[in-house]
Order: C-alpha cells, then sequence, then structure tokens
C-alpha cells in the first residue's frame, strides 16, 4: 500500500501508523492485550493514578485511541499519568491534519488534544504537561522534548504500563536500543506490562534482559502477532 507522504516522518522514512487501521490497532495491542480497563478500574477503587509511559507520541494517536477506548468502557473518575517523548515534535497544526482522518469516529477527542497540545512550546527541550479533562475522569499528559533514554531517567516514579512505539526497529534502531530497554524495565512496577507492534528478535532479547517476560498476542489488521511483556520482579 502507498503510504500518503502526510502520514511519513521525515527523520526516519517511516509512517506514523496505519491509515486504515491505526486506532484498532493502537486499542488491541496496546489496551486490550494489556487489561488495561480492569487494570485502570483497580486504580480508581484505590483511588491512585495509572501511570502511563510511551515512547514516540509522533501525532498523538495512541492518547486519541486511549481517550476513546476508555470512554467507551463507561469508566468514571479515572485518573491517567500519560508519560510520552518526542524527539521531532510537529506543529498543533499538523497533528490535527494527519488525525483529521479520525474526525468522523473521534473529533471530540482529537480537539481535545491538539488543544493541550497546542498550548505547549514544543521548541523548550525537557518535561511539558498539559491537562484533559473527559468523562472517563482525567488525563494528565506529560511530554519530555527530547531523547528517550533521557525521558526515562526523568521519570519520578515507575510505570504501570509501556507503549512501545517509536517507528520500526530497522527506521529507528535507537529507540530499541538495550540500553533504553533496560532503563524501562527500571521503570516498571513489579507486575507491570509493555507492549509492542514488533516482533523482532533484537527487541524480544532487550526486552527479556530487562526483566520482562516475553508472550506473543494477537495482532491488528495485517499483522498477525505482537509482543506483550510482564515485568515479574
Amino acid at each position: 500500500m502507498q503510504i500518503p507522504d502526510y502520514l511519513v516522518n521525515e527523520q526516519f522514512d517511516d509512517r506514523y501508523f496505519d491509515v486504515v487501521n491505526a486506532m484498532d490497532e493502537a486499542q488491541q495491542i496496546y489496551f486490550t492485550n494489556n487489561n488495561l480497563i480492569e487494570r485502570i478500574t483497580e486504580t480508581i477503587k484505590e483511588k491512585d493514578t495509572f501511570v502511563i509511559g510511551e515512547t514516540g507520541f509522533g501525532a498523538g494517536r495512541v492518547v486519541v485511541s486511549l481517550m476513546e477506548f476508555a470512554e467507551n468502557s463507561g469508566l468514571k473518575n479515572a485518573c491517567i499519568e500519560y508519560n510520552s517523548v518526542e524527539l521531532y515534535p510537529m506543529s498543533a497544526e499538523r497533528m490535527l491534519f494527519i488525525l483529521e482522518g479520525f474526525r468522523e469516529r473521534a473529533g471530540d477527542k482529537i480537539d481535545a488534544l491538539a488543544e493541550a497540545y497546542g498550548g505547549i512550546n514544543t521548541r523548550i527541550s525537557g518535561w511539558h504537561s498539559a491537562e484533559i479533562s473527559r468523562p472517563f475522569g482525567r488525563l494528565r499528559l506529560n511530554l519530555w522534548i527530547g531523547e528517550a533514554l533521557e525521558m526515562v531517567k526523568a521519570l519520578e516514579k515507575p510505570c504501570d504500563v509501556w507503549f512501545l512505539d517509536g517507528h520500526s526497529p530497522k527506521k529507528n534502531p535507537s529507540i530499541w536500543r538495550p540500553e533504553l530497554m533496560n532503563e524501562i524495565g527500571k521503570k516498571t512496577k513489579a507486575g507491570g506490562t509493555c507492549a509492542t507492534f514488533t516482533v523482532a528478535g533484537a527487541v524480544k532479547r532487550a526486552l527479556s534482559e530487562a526483566g520482562f517476560t516475553i508472550k506473543k498476542y494477537p495482532g491488528c489488521g495485517g499483522k498477525n502477532e505482537v509482543l506483550q511483556g510482564v515485568r515479574e520482579i
């Protein structure tokens, strides 16, 4: 399939996401495979915060998918902290243009994200935060402008789950390097998980060495299998 030019990250010559199944893909790989609703529900009962880490913010497709998934689940009073990183941030205008294909499905979520993102000065490196209030509760977006390893080391508390989504290992090998995976393992709660679309052997080995027990789970669209890792200790 020919990839539309507007979906290509020029820095890595790779698409931000599949133009057809992008939201369904995110919801299957990152949310359903990780039992996200059940786990967030537990944090609501405990009046706690569910903490997410992501390697590769891109156009915010996973955040929009998460808002839709959480709202469709019927969650209420959730508190989600969403930590992500972007080395080459795009403008809010380009974000809206890239996500336009999902407007009929999730237009209000796209606008909520674009409004929050538009208040961030992406020319300044380091942490930037924005609050997004939705029917399911509150989502706090913490976006690190800079390199992924810097972001993971800068996290003050470990994550319940990691969405590993920084382009393919062939196109962007640095986002999958063992040093980074090892640091992600350190910043994952005991019993926490990670998930990724890639099943590359080098990624599996790096995650295993970082303390994750690796399993294969159903993919989405043309992707038969994806990975999930559980941090046992």
